[in-house]
């Protein structure tokens, strides 16, 4: 990786925020590897705003391409790429080349297929070739599959360079030029950037949620899970409610710990999430966990931590009484919200994005023709973020083409 070591103020015509799937995407368009179609068309060349303006959902169009049903137009089953000359672009990112999957729990899982995981400019199909896997592109991939795919993408594409990892993005500023300025903090250094284009694609957890009661802060407190070893002791109280702390309170019980799992929402809320689940094998094992009322997990629905103690003793509301146990560990997961502070002086809008159970995050309202925010001219929404996408790699992974697309037109730089 690179590491900068300059103090002073360095500008690139692009500068990318978050090196997940979602940017990693961006990033190996503006690096020259641009979707061809079989009649040698460069895709990037479409005008989007024309589909647009026809009432072809252009994220649909490129994700057709990269997934094709019968009727995908071109004829082709797949993009070819090639490759041609690169924007001047960056990466900023707390992490390395896989985003916030550097994160999660050791053994997780994704939610579907491999194949709905891969970036389509480097194929899950040739990577298995290149590296003699075996990954199975119709099966879900666990954690150490995808981020090695993740790392292999950035490495094959050769964007490793232009990553600036373990970069805390302090503040970001728009000059009256028309420029960006991005502050971050590097080993408690503070550096500059500037960029006269910006793509935010930071994801939908870069900020931890806090539950915001006393003592949370306390050694025992975990905010997140990552393996079963790193918890000794029997007793372990989990608090969440949603898909990461449904795998670790299953993990660890699974681990022989003696579980309390302390969530807001309704039981039917959840049941539900289950039932809906049981194509993953472990929300099958919670169908069998919650049939055969162990009573080693206990769950607590509608419930509220009040406050934690020095003593390992956590003080909750559960049927208008209050109540407290005594517990090795606490793990809470519950989830994390894009950093937004640091667009806050632009004035953005935003739009609820709900999935089928609740709320989900806050998406920046953008041009659906080039992902370009509606309020502030050369910002971009990636991933997640952006108005119109799925909460899933192949959700979003086609608005990559917009936003690069609609940069390299801005810059001429396209063939």
């Amino acid at each position: 990786m690179n590491n900068y070591k300059d103090k002073t103020l360095s500008h690139h015509e692009v500068i990318i925020l978050g090196a997940g799937p979602a940017g990693l995407g961006v990033a190996a368009s503006l690096e020259g590897w641009h979707p061809y179609d079989n009649n040698g068309k460069n895709l990037l060349n479409i005008n989007t705003k024309h589909l647009s303006d026809n009432g072809v959902r252009p994220i649909a169009h490129f994700r057709e391409l990269h997934h094709p049903e019968d009727n995908t137009p071109y004829g082709s089953n797949k993009f070819n790429f090639k490759k041609n000359r690169r924007a001047d672009w960056i990466i900023l990112s707390d992490d390395a080349a896989g985003g916030l999957w550097n994160n999660v729990p050791a053994n997780q899982l994704t939610l579907g297929p491999a194949n709905w995981m891969e970036l389509s400019h480097y194929p899950m199909k040739q990577y298995n070739c290149d590296n003699k896997n075996d990954i199975n592109l119709k099966e879900i991939i666990n954690k150490k599959n995808l981020l090695n795919y993740y790392k292999k993408f950035s490495t094959k594409l050769k964007l490793n360079d232009h990553i600036y990892n373990n970069h805390k993005i302090i503040s970001i500023q728009k000059k009256q030029n028309g420029d960006f300025t991005i502050y971050s903090k590097f080993k408690n250094i503070k550096r500059e950037f500037s960029c006269r284009y910006l793509v935010f694609a930071l994801g939908p957890k870069s900020i931890k949620r806090q539950l915001g009661v006393p003592g949370e802060n306390l050694d025992y407190i975990n905010n997140s899970y990552t393996k079963p070893q790193d918890f000794p002791g029997k007793n372990i109280t989990i608090i969440g409610g949603g898909r990461s702390s449904d795998w670790a309170a299953q993990e660890l019980f699974d681990n022989k710990k003696n579980i309390t799992y302390i969530m807001r929402q309704k039981k039917e809320n959840h049941l539900r999430l289950i039932r809906e689940s049981q194509f993953l094998n472990y929300y099958k094992r919670w169908h069998e966990i919650i049939s055969n009322k162990e009573r080693n997990m206990t769950i607590l629905y509608e419930s509220k931590v009040i406050r934690f103690l020095k003593n390992n003793q956590i003080t909750y509301e559960n049927n208008y009484k209050t109540q407290t146990i005594k517990s090795d560990h606490v793990i809470i997961e519950i989830g994390g919200l894009p950093n937004y502070n640091l667009l806050k002086n632009l004035n953005l809008e935003f739009h609820e994005k709900y999935d089928n159970y609740r709320f989900q995050l806050l998406q920046m309202k953008v041009h659906q023709h080039s992902f370009e925010s509606i309020n502030v001219e050369n910002l971009y929404a990636c991933g997640y973020l952006a108005q119109g996408t799925g909460l899933s790699v192949i959700g979003f992974h086609a608005g990559s083409f917009l936003i690069s697309g609609d940069i390299l037109k801005k810059l001429n730089l396209l063939p």
